[in-house]
């Protein structure tokens, strides 16, 4: 009675826990999490001015389903100036969430018994939507010795006849990692002569540290007609419940995948849609707060550097640290379960991102939490 494409899907571990988290934290327990997925900072206040006067003006109904021109238009001129990437508002659909937009795109490009190429580590939600368009995973496997980075010659092994999609994602979910021009020119070299899109998800693009410049994958040469753009105001503007994202293609594509949003959402909130327009006039926000992301990361690399038994991996971007616990003994499963039942601090196992052996923190916490949660975690770990 069910479709076997939707039976064959797994839960979503890290709102499992997320939500498992909150039922403690409501319970009056003190939970340290660094399981959240989100930042923690409120939505700007300019943000939330502009929605509510959009509301008082009565822009309360629906918008064109690939958006409105305006915000269209907005999105594909910061994607030419900040981003290098030749586009028009005919080339942008806006989504619910940068989420959508990746389903919208890989349902628009696999069909039944396509491959797409995926990095592991990944982010737990692409093998998923990957099985519900009837397309088979490829992992393509990545090294902590070489940070986690994908390889060409690992990408070319991979590549058969029936590649339809490889799915980038840096800054990375769940290891920290993104690439520089020359690590994505490698890239480009092993995937310039072949015939499939690539997906690239660049929703943390403002989260890079140390000085560190985010290059947009469609902004190589020969890359802005194969490549479906992924981004959107969740992480930049911490506006994650505006639920508002967007893809950026060849017009082509973009005939299509307007046509999945037609017949599905009809369109994103006309009020989130006027927030998100306001937000694109602001580039100094999103600068603090990367600066306080980086002065978080900074605590917590400094202080499980110090716990032989969760050895961090040094976060380039997002606010995830990715963490080595092979050494503790324990499952990726079983190190997150005790931690949280006996210590109260959350974090995400990693087993269910293909990386067993490893866990990820969320840094979207204050420096008190962190302080705190270091100080458990050492405990915890001398108690193995």
């Amino acid at each position: 009675m069910i479709n076997p494409y939707v039976a064959a899907l797994s839960p979503s571990t890290t709102l499992k826990i997320t939500s498992l988290t909150k039922k403690l934290k409501k319970e009056g327990k003190d939970v340290v999490n660094f399981a959240a997925g989100e930042p923690d900072f409120d939505t700007p206040d300019f943000i939330k001015e502009a929605a509510k006067k959009a509301i008082d003006q009565g822009h309360t109904k629906y918008t064109p389903s690939s958006g409105t021109v305006e915000l269209r238009d907005a999105i594909a001129k910061k994607l030419c100036q900040e981003n290098s990437i030749p586009c028009e508002g005919k080339n942008i659909i806006v989504t619910c969430g940068a989420k959508y937009a990746i389903f919208a795109a890989i349902v628009a490009t696999v069909s039944r018994g396509d491959e797409v190429l995926l990095a592991s580590p990944y982010w737990v939600s692409y093998p998923e939507m990957i099985k519900l368009a009837g397309g088979k995973v490829k992992f393509i496997r990545t090294d902590k010795k070489d940070n986690f980075k994908i390889r060409k010659e690992r990408i070319e092994k991979r590549i058969t006849a029936k590649t339809k999609l490889l799915i980038l994602n840096y800054p990375n979910n769940p290891t920290g990692v993104t690439y520089s021009q020359e690590e994505l020119e490698a890239i480009r070299a092993a995937v310039a002569n072949k015939d499939f899109w690539i997906l690239s998800d660049e929703i943390y693009e403002m989260l890079t540290y140390d000085g560190r410049k985010h290059i947009s994958f469609a902004s190589l040469d020969g890359m802005a007609k194969r490549t479906i753009t992924i981004n959107g105001f969740s992480k930049s503007f911490s506006m994650t419940g505006w639920r508002l994202g967007y893809l950026a293609a060849d017009s082509m594509l973009i005939e299509q995948v307007a046509k999945i949003i037609d017949h599905t959402t009809s369109c994103a909130s006309s009020i989130s849609q006027i927030a998100a327009l306001a937000s694109l006039q602001n580039t100094v926000w999103p600068k603090e707060m990367r600066k306080e992301f980086e002065n978080r990361r900074n605590l917590l690399y400094n202080g499980l550097e110090k716990v032989k038994a969760a050895k961090p991996v040094k976060t380039e971007g997002t606010f995830y640290m990715f963490c080595d616990i092979r050494k503790s003994g324990l499952t990726s499963a079983d190190f997150s379960s005790r931690l949280l039942e006996g210590y109260l601090v959350s974090t995400i196992p990693a087993d269910s991102f293909g990386a067993e052996g490893f866990i990820r923190l969320s840094f979207a916490t204050s420096t008190q939490d962190i302080t705190k949660g270091i100080e458990r975690i050492q405990v915890f770990a001398k108690s193995l």
